[in-house]
Formats: structure tokens, C-alpha cells, sequence
């Protein structure tokens, strides 16, 4: 059904046409970052995590973008964490 949908809504077919056309692929986009190799290899755990946070954190403002990148790899372990100690019974 998604052409279906997309025939409703032609704001997002020319939406996501032009988001393919000016955006690189996700492995594009590490490699063009200008960034420390500790960087790079947090960018390489965002997209390991989340393919379509990586891609929406990697177009914020550069000055924004390593900070929410390192904020959202620790709220993830974090939860991760929570999440395995709920299981746990004592």
C-alpha cells in the first residue's frame, strides 16, 4: 500500500525525491564528516543503532551534532541497561 499512499500525499514523493537527491548514502556521509577519529567511530556506533536517527542527526548544524550524537548513544545504553535490569529478579 505504499504507492497508494504516496499517490495521496505528493508532497512527500517530491519531499523524498529531493532528500535522495542532495543527501548522500549513511556510509557517505561518515567518511565526508570532519571529525576525529573518536568521532567517526561514535557516528559509526549512531548508525549501528539507529539508521534513521543517523541520518537526522548527521544534518543538524555541525556545532549541535557531535553533542547529540554523544547524548543519544549514552540515553541508548542507559536504556539498554534499564531495560536489562528489569528482567532481573534478586
Amino acid at each position: 500500500m505504499p504507492l497508494v499512499d504516496w499517490v495521496l500525499h505528493p508532497t512527500e514523493v517530491w519531499a523524498a525525491f529531493w532528500y535522495f537527491m542532495r543527501n548522500a548514502p549513511p556510509d557517505e556521509k561518515t567518511v565526508k564528516l570532519q571529525v576525529s577519529s573518536d568521532m567517526k567511530r561514535c557516528y559509526d556506533f549512531l548508525e549501528m543503532t539507529s539508521r534513521s536517527f543517523a541520518a537526522v542527526i548527521q544534518e543538524l548544524n555541525p556545532r549541535l551534532r557531535d553533542g547529540i550524537c554523544l547524548f543519544y548513544l549514552i540515553l541508548r545504553g542507559l536504556d539498554t541497561i534499564g531495560k536489562d535490569m528489569r528482567g532481573m529478579t534478586c
